[in-house]
């Protein structure tokens, strides 16, 4: 308990037990196996402490279980938001905060020197020099002080205070402000404007919420930053399914969401394996931007290239190129609908009319498993189903075969 604290130091080590917690709540202390179970019983209770209201708690014969259980309905904001607004701090912190807004606070420019100076005389201590010059930087970078050259030293003043209040379009603004801080990437500071001016979201709630994506923005930030300065990234990549980390070296290219889980991808070029790859944002940690790529647009334009044989983030194994085929039985005149879906959601496929209500859709892709559950989604239209993949046609044939023998007749129409 002694080495317990509420504020985070490390938000990687809460950033991957909130995510234990959010995704996979059925664990148990003992299958935290990376870290000690003290670190786990601190982590436990620090989560508790900002989710309080949404920890769900089990008893098990293995254990107890704790997890996240929420519903979208009920929520106007983010309580993960939580995680970025508590940061561990020292004493010093806390007094050059105060005393450092103090003195600059009637307008003046002081340099480092002269607020050392002013330190001394009310706190009766010498402060050190490079640590409040340090702090007057990082407030520069934060946007609270600006800072001025003069002579050889740098003098620094508060920054003008935002007047959001007297905008024209202050209710608008404070409206697109909501919808952005819980729907878009980086919401959380939508989140800190909200609370500046004392207001919450009370406009909108959503079906699909994707709450533990904030979770990932730092990393996030770092990419995006790589991106725009076209340059490669050193990470380490947590394998969800084996469990192991494995230092990756790429160039970023874009970002991919998916609409259908809201899961966010990183698509880079790998130089090693000479191609591009997509990885889970959520699996990624410990990025470090490497030097400037000067044959980025090149690598861009060929992305652009590859991406219509792409039907989800995947870009195929070793055979590259997969073409399916499927056969369906729609009725033109009833069924218009589920012609209009097969054009709208069939990619760059071509569809065929064979003959009358008979459509035969053939697609070439790099990865025809991702095709799987839409083409399952027309299971009862299906007169023919070929693959140049013969797993993929197989796990097709095998998973209807289950069903069949669970639900119906094995003679009927696939």
């Amino acid at each position: 308990m002694s080495d317990y604290q509420e504020l985070i130091k490390n938000f990687e080590r809460i950033r991957n037990y909130m995510r234990q917690f959010f995704l996979y709540g059925f664990k148990v202390r003992s299958e935290f196996g990376e870290k000690s179970g003290r670190t786990y019983d601190n982590e436990r209770r620090r989560i508790e402490s900002y989710l309080a209201g949404y920890i769900h708690t089990d008893y098990t014969p293995r254990g107890k279980q704790v997890s996240v259980h929420m519903d979208s309905k009920q929520i106007s904001s983010n309580p993960l938001y939580a995680a970025w607004k508590s940061k561990s701090f020292t004493d010093n912190d806390l007094l050059l905060h105060f005393f450092l807004l103090y003195f600059l606070g009637n307008g003046q420019s002081l340099t480092a020197s002269s607020l050392c100076d002013l330190l001394a005389e009310h706190l009766e201590i010498v402060p050190d020099l490079q640590t409040v010059r340090n702090k007057c930087r990082e407030y520069e970078r934060l946007g609270i002080l600006t800072a001025e050259k003069i002579g050889r030293a740098y003098a620094y003043r508060l920054s003008p205070p935002m007047t959001l209040e007297s905008s024209p379009v202050y209710d608008e603004l404070m409206h697109a402000i909501k919808f952005c801080s819980e729907v878009m990437p980086f919401g959380f500071v939508g989140s800190t404007l909200l609370d500046r001016e004392f207001l919450h979201n009370d406009l909108f709630c959503w079906k699909h919420y994707f709450l533990v994506h904030t979770l990932e923005d730092q990393v996030l930030l770092t990419i995006l930053n790589a991106i725009r300065e076209h340059q490669s990234i050193t990470f380490e990549n947590h394998s969800a399914r084996s469990g192991n980390r494995t230092q990756i070296t790429g160039l970023p290219l874009q970002i991919f969401v998916s609409t259908q889980t809201g899961r966010r991808y990183l698509c880079l070029y790998f130089f090693p394996r000479r191609r591009f790859n997509c990885l889970r944002l959520d699996c990624i940690s410990n990025v470090k931007p490497l030097e400037v790529c000067p044959e980025y647009s090149l690598y861009k334009e060929k992305l652009q290239k590859n991406q219509s044989s792409c039907w989800g983030v995947s870009f195929g194994g070793r055979s590259r190129m997969e073409t399916l085929c499927m056969k369906l039985y729609i009725d033109e005149c009833r069924e218009g609908h589920i012609l209009n879906r097969l054009q709208r959601e069939g990619r760059s496929g071509e569809i065929l009319k064979v003959r009358d209500n008979e459509f035969l859709y053939t697609g070439t892709f790099f990865d025809t498993n991702e095709m799987l559950s839409w083409v399952k989604s027309f299971t009862g239209r299906i007169l023919d189903l070929q693959c140049s993949n013969e797993t993929v046609l197989n796990k097709v044939t095998r998973d209807l075969e289950i069903m069949y023998q669970m639900y119906g007749d094995k003679n009927g129409i696939i």
